[in-house]
Parts: C-alpha cells; sequence; structure tokens
C-alpha cells in the first residue's frame, strides 16, 4: 500500500491516513470501536453520509488512523479483515444471533433502514411501531427472533489452517441497464417518429420508447458480476477463482446480499464444525475396537 514507507512515524503522531474503505459504515464503526480498545486514536469518515446510496460512488466509508499507528492498526485489522471490530473468536457476554452467531442483537422494535425511502417510511410509521412488541434484531445479517437464549453462547470457531470463508456476492448491471434502455428508448422514439410520415400512426414510436427500457434492465439484469462478499473488500472475483486475491479468504459459494454473508459465514463454520466432530466420533470408535479386540485377533 501506498502509506508503507510511513511505518516508521511514531505512534499516535502524523497525519491522518485512510487504512481501510467500506460499503457498510457500521462495520468501520466496529473495527474503529476496536482500535480505540487497544488505545488508537482513529476516525469514520463518510464522504456521502447525507445520502447512503452515493455511499459507494463517493469512496465509501473511510477509517483513517495517525500515521504513527499504522504498523499496530494493520496487525490489529489483518487478523480478521473487515471483522477484526467484533472480536468474534473471543468469549463474549450477550446474545449472540443463532443464524450468523454475532454479538451485534438488539431488542428492539421493527427496523426498517438500508434507503432513504425505508427512513421516510419508517418516520411517517412511528406511531404505529410504537404498538408493536420488541424482538431481537441482528444488525449483521438481518435475523429476527423472539428467544434470546436461541443464540449460541459462543462463534463456531475455526481450527488453525482452516480456510476463513468468503463468497461471490453476484451483483447485476439492471440499473444501468434501465437508463441506457430510456435513453436509447428516448432517442429510438424520436427517429422513427421523424421517418414516419405525416399523419402516420405513432404506435411504432411509443412502442419504441416503452419496450427499449423493459430490454435494457433485461440485459442489465443478465449481465452479472462477483465481488468478494468479506466486509471491507468488496474485491472483483474472476470465474473460476478460488480465493480472493485481496484478502485471502476462501471462496465457498455465493450470496445474493450483503448480509447473507454473515449468515452464509456461520453455516459454514458449524457445517465444518459438525464434520470435525463426527471425524472425531468416528476416529474414536475406531480406538475402542482396536482396544477391545482379543489379542492375536487378524484384521
Amino acid at each position: 500500500m501506498p502509506y508503507r514507507d510511513k511505518l516508521d512515524a511514531a505512534s499516535g503522531t502524523g497525519k491522518l491516513i485512510t487504512v481501510r474503505r467500506y460499503l457498510d459504515p457500521v462495520a468501520a464503526q466496529m473495527d474503529r470501536t476496536l482500535l480505540s480498545a487497544n488505545g488508537i486514536e482513529s476516525h469514520v469518515f463518510e464522504a456521502a453520509s447525507y445520502n447512503p446510496m452515493l455511499s459507494g460512488a463517493a469512496g465509501g466509508t473511510q477509517l483513517q488512523v495517525r500515521e504513527g499507528d499504522l504498523r499496530r492498526v494493520e496487525g490489529l485489522l489483518e487478523v480478521h479483515p473487515g471483522e477484526a471490530a467484533s472480536n468474534d473468536d473471543e468469549e463474549a457476554a450477550g446474545v449472540r444471533c443463532p443464524r450468523c452467531e454475532l454479538p451485534y442483537c438488539f431488542h428492539e422494535r421493527l427496523r426498517l433502514e438500508g434507503s432513504s425511502a425505508a427512513t421516510g417510511l419508517a418516520i411517517l410509521a412511528a406511531p404505529l411501531m410504537l404498538f408493536l412488541p420488541r424482538r431481537w434484531h441482528c444488525h449483521k445479517c438481518g435475523h429476527v427472533w423472539d428467544d434470546p437464549k436461541e443464540g449460541p453462547a459462543a462463534m463456531t470457531k475455526l481450527e488453525e489452517g482452516d480456510p476463513r470463508p468468503v463468497f461471490r456476492l453476484r451483483r447485476a448491471h439492471s440499473g444501468m441497464g434501465l437508463f441506457l434502455g430510456l435513453l436509447a428508448g428516448f432517442c429510438g422514439a424520436i427517429l422513427v417518429a421523424a421517418a414516419l410520415p405525416r399523419g402516420a400512426d405513432g404506435g411504432l414510436a411509443f412502442a419504441v420508447l416503452v419496450g427499449a427500457p423493459f430490454v435494457g434492465w433485461a440485459v442489465g439484469h443478465w449481465w452479472q458480476y462477483d465481488l468478494c462478499s468479506e466486509p471491507g473488500c468488496r474485491t472483483p472475483l474472476a470465474s473460476g477463482r478460488s480465493e480472493c486475491p485481496r484478502c485471502g479468504g476462501a471462496i465457498a459459494g455465493v450470496v445474493r446480499s450483503a448480509d447473507e454473508h454473515h449468515a452464509a459465514a456461520g453455516d459454514f463454520r458449524r457445517e465444518l464444525g459438525a464434520l470435525r466432530a463426527a471425524d472425531r466420533a468416528r476416529e474414536g470408535e475406531k480406538k475402542k475396537r482396536r482396544k477391545n479386540r482379543p489379542a492375536g485377533a487378524a484384521g
């Protein structure tokens, strides 16, 4: 990275340097919490905080630290990129999500977030929401449940050498296709209308105007691409890759939304843990049979 030549500055000194960018502001705040717990000054900068839909185009949410703290910050954040702030590998008190096993759970009423439209709806529905029951909501994977004891006491641990799962976050160019279709339909309708003889029916021009956006949306929806699902990474993934070239995570499947990453990672850990437990049980049975085998028995 371009700031690696500045790692010899004194701790806590120097100008602010951006060390990581996030599409999810919550992930940035979690990493900031981790750094603060380790005595490191850090700042979260949102270039488009007034409109979350423009955050990615404006460079995402940035985590900034002092030059002198870069070496320590790298060591802390590279333990588990994008998730370091959670301390998920440690025992933690409180409620954990039964789906993704993370501790970012809150007992609250209906949550509506993620877009300006959802925020507006939440404001309009605020009086009605006061009568809704409180439920447990996971702010990572979006899971909702009632029993606080349903989740695990701790995250299912990966053993040393186990792959850290990431997933192909599948995206499509639907919005771009719709925009280009609208533009093409407008221009095409004008050309068709100009080519028609005076007094002719304008149905063909109207069909071009209306049909082109649908065609553009369909083409954009078909034209898909993959990103690394790891929060804070989002590196484009070429087909055929088995690991992310940036964060090094092992690609373990496909997800359709950013929230699904945490749930799918939880499923991966539990499945791997169950396989390990089954292997240990089989090995224990084999040892038991060998121990109980009569002396001198064949095989």
